[in-house]
């Protein structure tokens, strides 16, 4: 292939509002950064992740969350670097594919995202980097210079896209079929046929996942990381257990959905578990845990988990509940209200008014407000826990029913759960 040198791609840069840290692995960037700098190595890995934001927004199979994100920045962040040094050097050797993509085929095998879905992503990635690269030479290459330089582009990212493309299906067509050969990928299987609802032999579903669903009460979790570090994920099964085994539960089922996700149940033939589930997450700050009520029965079985996913939900609507664990229990009318968030911020500013303002005044309030509904409408008790005088106390709350327009003795639940959901909304 006929080529010409590129030494440009070795001044790109990015600005520091822009400049993100890579999720590729530690060997790759020091090769590059050996190569052409750590300064044109950043703005690869911050190209690689704006390619992945497009990605997921196109193709939702692929998740939106923090670690599914990240799992589809190995894809392109690896694309955009390794496509760089081919450019900047003619005798760079291109891998077909690296490591870092072959953790995220594997994440997608486990999670059942399709291969034309990979390979229709593999194709936008192919088009978008590209256009990065070739707008990028316009601006740094002299003009007599650039035709030569454009060519060399995109003989380099046709050849890489080709070679790519035909790797990640020899690499899905592995996984698939060490996957499809594991009892987690034939638990997962049943436990997917159950929570749709399919119809199944209840008798051969409790054989398959060595755990009984008719005669027993069950309460379910879903735990996660919003990072795609598998050390760190590879606790989520110790956690589940810990937590399940401490209420109580005889059985437990884990389903690992994906890398970075885990379904559990636990069950009890008797009793039914208690109110709260008590989860150690061991100071890790990326790990978060929803727990649904205890139900009875197959049914049972499925609405725990359904009503953990929407527990879920309300995490992702609202960033400002910083809770690592929540109950079901505890998040069930802003769950109602989540499902619709127009919906939810006038039903905020219909209840709060001037209350809702965004300055540190009215934050003040708000809490104040909060601490005195949730502390049985006692001034002394709020005065305890902020750390202030009654008095100010006192003159904080007749401030705040002159901004709501009533007493907080009345509609005290729609105002508690408006001030939930503004602290929520308000990341």
């Amino acid at each position: 292939m006929a080529t010409v040198e590129a030494r440009w791609v070795s001044q790109l840069k990015v600005s520091d509002s822009k400049r993100v840290q890579s999720v590729c692995s530690t060997e790759l960037l020091e090769l590059a950064a050996g190569q052409v700098g750590w300064e044109a190595l950043d703005w690869a890995v911050a190209v690689g992740k704006e390619l992945a934001q497009r990605c997921v927004e196109i193709f939702p199979e692929f998740g939106d969350r923090p670690a599914q994100v990240a799992t589809v920045r190995l894809g392109t962040e690896s694309g955009a670097i390794i496509t760089m040094l081919a450019i900047d050097g003619h005798d760079f050797q291109m891998p077909e594919i690296n490591d870092d993509t072959v953790r995220a085929v594997q994440e997608w095998v486990q999670r059942g995202v399709s291969l034309l879905t990979i390979w229709a992503a593999v194709r936008k990635g192919h088009q978008w980097l590209a256009d990065e690269y070739m707008h990028a030479c316009m601006e740094m290459v002299p003009a007599e210079e650039q035709p030569g330089q454009l060519q060399l582009i995109s003989q380099v990212l046709l050849r890489f896209i080709d070679r790519f493309s035909d790797a990640i299906g020899r690499e899905y067509e592995t996984e698939y079929g060490r996957w499809m050969t594991t009892t987690a990928a034939a638990r997962e299987q049943v436990v997917r046929a159950l929570l749709g609802r399919e119809e199944y032999d209840l008798s051969s579903a409790e054989k398959e996942l060595q755990y009984s669903l008719a005669h027993s009460h069950h309460i379910g979790l879903i735990l996660w990381s919003d990072t795609n570090d598998l050390r760190r994920n590879s606790r989520l099964n110790k956690i589940a257990d810990t937590a399940l085994r401490a209420c109580g539960a005889e059985q437990i089922l884990l389903v690992p959905h994906g890398q970075s996700t885990l379904y559990a149940w636990g069950n009890r033939p008797r009793s039914p578990f208690p109110l709260h589930v008590d989860v150690d997450l061991d100071g890790d700050a990326a790990v978060r845990v929803v727990i649904g009520r205890a139900h009875e029965g197959l049914a049972g079985f499925i609405r725990t988990h359904i009503e953990a996913q929407q527990a879920r939900v309300v995490l992702d609507a609202l960033p400002g509940l910083r809770k690592r664990s929540v109950d079901f229990a505890d998040v069930h009318l802003l769950s109602v209200l989540a499902q619709d968030m127009e919906k939810a911020r006038g039903f905020l500013e219909a209840e709060l008014g001037e209350l809702a303002a965004d300055d540190p005044q009215s934050l003040t309030l708000r809490q104040t407000a909060e601490a005195y509904l949730r502390l049985k409408h006692s001034p002394l008790a709020v005065a305890n826990e902020l750390y202030v005088v009654r008095n100010t106390v006192i003159y904080r709350l007749k401030k705040i029913e002159q901004l709501i327009g009533h007493s907080l003795d009345e509609r005290a639940l729609e105002t508690w759960t408006a001030l939930v959901l503004k602290d929520g909304i308000t990341a």
